[in-house]
């Protein structure tokens, strides 16, 4: 008999490496949509720069936020395959990309998983951002997926060396 699993945190708090930017991610309300809100945090004071609905049923399973007020959601909180797998939204709160666990696995060449399988743990490990931060990158098996953030262009290399 598969678990019922557990509902989110009413909030949960992201913050960017360099402190300057913090996502709330909030399900106040298990019959409305989650919410995320995105602030800029200069000496300990938050200035809201957008608030969001999200597609997401109980919101997203993690968040990415970056130095560049970048924020990438990942999966569902429940873990089934995902169709919000990857969402970027970019500083402003405009929703640049927006991929399913299917259309990221035709992108990385492998068999769509089922309802079964818990392929909504696509990655391996943490996502990586680049050294120059326009882009994050993410461990996939033997291949590494490239979001580049100004865009939500992906592309896919095989992985050189372990992460």
């Amino acid at each position: 008999m598969a678990e019922t699993p557990r509902p989110p945190p009413l909030q949960r708090l992201f913050t960017a490496p360099s402190g300057r930017y913090l996502l709330v991610l909030s399900v106040p309300d298990p019959a409305q949509p989650a919410q995320a809100e995105l602030f800029a945090v200069d000496a300990d004071v938050r200035r809201p720069l957008w608030r969001l609905a999200l597609r997401h049923a109980q919101g997203p399973r993690s968040a990415v936020v970056t130095n560049r007020g970048f924020v990438v959601l990942l999966d569902e909180w429940v873990p089934l395959p995902s169709a919000h797998a990857l969402v970027l939204i970019d500083p402003q709160g405009l929703g640049l990309a927006h991929y399913s666990v299917d259309a990221l696995a035709a992108a990385l060449d492998l068999p769509t998983p089922t309802a079964q399988g818990r392929w909504s743990h696509w990655m391996e490990g943490e996502p990586r951002l680049s050294a120059d931060g326009a882009a994050l990158f993410f461990t996939v098996g033997p291949r590494e997926l490239r979001l580049v953030l100004a865009s939500g262009e992906l592309s896919v290399a095989a992985l050189t060396s372990p992460p």
